[in-house]
């Protein structure tokens, strides 16, 4: 399902799913047993979403005659993209792993908070990246005057960055917690 809301679109099929929640309880705004499967999503761009499919049965005007209508029982297939802050996505998240251990880890890839306890924090994952060649130059010049390889010293400068940035107040979220301890 493909939807723009406030110019950024929300595509279920190019956003990674994160995880999902499947329930059944009856809604009253409804009137009917719904069968409820909740995904969330990260886009391209960073922005999270919710896809919503209820599945429900309810009566349904099957000849479209306004004077002498004639209702069905009908099973009706509802779907709905909503926009979500991170801080939605997260408590989402911790919910979906709190019942299900299988996806912890896969969680853990989008919000390391919740399974910082459990997480090796200097496990290594390979990133690819590009930079300039005016970039490359600099770095190049930087490790013939430090002991450090290209990997510790990128890492440091990364650390750094986002440590400063939360003590400024422009990053809000410390996912290993380590800058509140400061």
């Amino acid at each position: 399902m493909k939807k723009v809301i406030n110019g950024a679109v929300y595509n279920t099929e190019t956003a990674k799913k994160i995880c999902e929640q499947k329930i059944s309880e009856n809604q009253y705004e409804k009137g009917a047993y719904v069968n409820q499967l909740k995904q969330l999503y990260k886009t391209k761009n960073g922005n999270y979403f919710f896809f919503v499919k209820n599945e429900f049965p309810t009566y349904v005007d099957v000849n479209g005659d306004d004077l002498n209508p004639k209702f069905e029982l009908m099973d009706v297939t509802e779907e709905k993209i909503i926009p979500a802050t991170y801080e939605l996505a997260v408590q989402f998240a911790s919910e979906v792993i709190a019942s299900d251990l299988e996806s912890k880890i896969a969680v853990g890839k989008f919000f390391p908070e919740l399974i910082r306890n459990e997480k090796d924090e200097n496990k290594k994952v390979q990133k690819k990246v590009y930079m300039s060649e005016k970039a490359s130059w600099y770095l190049e010049m930087m490790l013939t005057e430090s002991k450090e390889t290209n990997s510790s010293f990128i890492e440091k400068l990364i650390v750094d960055k986002y440590r400063s940035l939360y003590k400024e107040g422009i990053m809000q979220n410390d996912p290993y917690f380590e800058m509140e301890e400061e």
